[in-house]
């Protein structure tokens, strides 16, 4: 019993300090920026939108990543799910030919309307527009994509 004490203490003290710590929000690089992605999840509809590709292969929404500065030709996937509703996934996939400066933090943010959203990504310090904003209706997935997929990643630039 008192060697279970002893293990179960250090435990616990590594538990809690490891808690503290997070989210590491780290220092963004030189000629790099961060980026992160869009999510609700606290109404009644489930939103992503997120950087679709990652190393130039489809992917899923992630944490806030950083990039190299420059110009930049981004996909984006957005989602809207209805809670407790099976099958009413809808998704649409945009594309962004933007320019993004060194030491900034960028994200993904919308504007939903019924069956369309509006994306756009914008500054997050300032919440100032650095791109175009795209209107796109929202659709079933369809159930084969993913060479599209994959071609349009190729396409990007991360």
């Amino acid at each position: 019993m008192k060697y279970l004490k002893l293990l179960i203490l250090p435990a616990l003290g590594a538990i809690t300090l490891s808690c503290s710590v997070l989210p590491i929000k780290a220092e963004i690089k030189e000629d790099h920026f961060r980026f992160e992605n869009f999510k609700n999840v606290e109404s009644t509809e489930i939103e992503y939108a997120h950087l679709m590709c990652f190393k130039k292969k489809p992917t899923t929404w992630s944490e806030p990543k950083q990039y190299i500065s420059g110009e930049h030709d981004l996909w984006v996937k957005a989602s809207v799910t209805k809670r407790h509703i099976p099958e009413s996934t809808k998704e649409t996939y945009v594309n962004f030919k933007v320019k993004l400066d060194a030491n900034k933090s960028y994200m993904l943010n919308r504007k939903l309307d019924n069956d369309k959203i509006a994306l756009w990504i914008q500054e997050v310090d300032t919440g100032v527009n650095v791109s175009e904003v795209i209107t796109s209706e929202l659709k079933n997935p369809l159930v084969f994509d993913e060479l599209l997929r994959k071609r349009q990643c190729k396409s990007g630039t991360v």
